[in-house]
């Protein structure tokens, strides 16, 4: 028999080791187990009550004197059972351990983060992190710069794979992005109108747990600010928007 049997049975080498050498003499005293392995006699006590704890050894007095023997092989079966029956207790409260850090993680605040896009490339590598988060969205206050600043083609691109991911989006634009706004309004685009006394250079997106703000100049700008609490305020607002907005 090989130790490395032993090992995969979760012995480890020494007690592998006294339990192979154990079994080879039929039976043995302690002293004779360490002249035998060359372990030091702590190492060949310890390992013996380790593997006795297990049931796979015991001993009879043989009058001062312990004589260890090699048990039943069902030992061996017997010990799996044992170390079964605590993997899976160990099992359920690792899933009793799972519940509590889930829900103490879940009320604990996010920490905030934010990210600065600038220029047009910014802007870019902005909207296509709203496709990778794939997640419905929010958009308030876009002005007519916006299709200037970025062209047609992107927008369209943008609001292809947009729609390819089945992603609605809300949308409360400046009022003189009217007319433009027809080429993309669709069950998936929903639009509202702010009054020509809103408009202004920004734009406020709320996706996920995100806001993004961008301000519309000539080399443009926005900040991405990651934050639950924030995001949800956001919506709020937008909803309150969306009610006085006009079709």
């Amino acid at each position: 028999m090989d130790e490395a049997v032993l090992f995969k049975l979760g012995l480890n080498r020494n007690e592998a080791r006294v339990y192979l050498t154990l079994l080879r003499s039929g039976s043995s005293s302690a002293g004779r187990l360490i002249k035998t392995t060359e372990f030091h006699r702590n190492i060949v006590y310890d390992n013996l009550e380790k593997l006795i704890d297990r049931g796979l050894v015991s001993f009879v007095l043989e009058g001062k004197k312990k004589i260890f023997t090699i048990n039943n092989p069902n030992a061996l079966l017997d010990m799996l059972e044992k170390e079964q029956e605590k993997l899976t207790e160990r099992k359920t409260l690792a899933m009793e351990l799972k519940k509590e850090i889930t829900l103490i993680q879940s009320t604990q605040q996010e920490e905030q983060q934010a990210t600065i896009f600038r220029g047009i490339r910014g802007i870019k590598a902005l909207f296509m992190n709203t496709l990778q988060e794939g997640k419905d969205y929010y958009v308030f206050g876009a002005p007519k710069e916006s299709l200037t600043i970025m062209g047609d083609t992107f927008w369209e691109n943008y609001n292809l794979k947009r729609s390819h991911q089945k992603m609605i989006v809300k949308m409360i634009f400046n009022d003189d992005l009217r007319e433009w706004s027809q080429t993309i309004k669709s069950r998936l685009t929903q639009i509202r109108f702010l009054p020509q006394k809103f408009d202004s250079l920004s734009e406020t997106m709320i996706y996920g747990s995100n806001v993004a703000i961008i301000i519309w100049t000539e080399k443009p700008i926005a900040t991405l600010i990651k934050d639950k609490n924030l995001a949800e305020s956001y919506k709020q607002y937008f909803q309150i928007l969306w009610k006085e907005a006009k079709e």
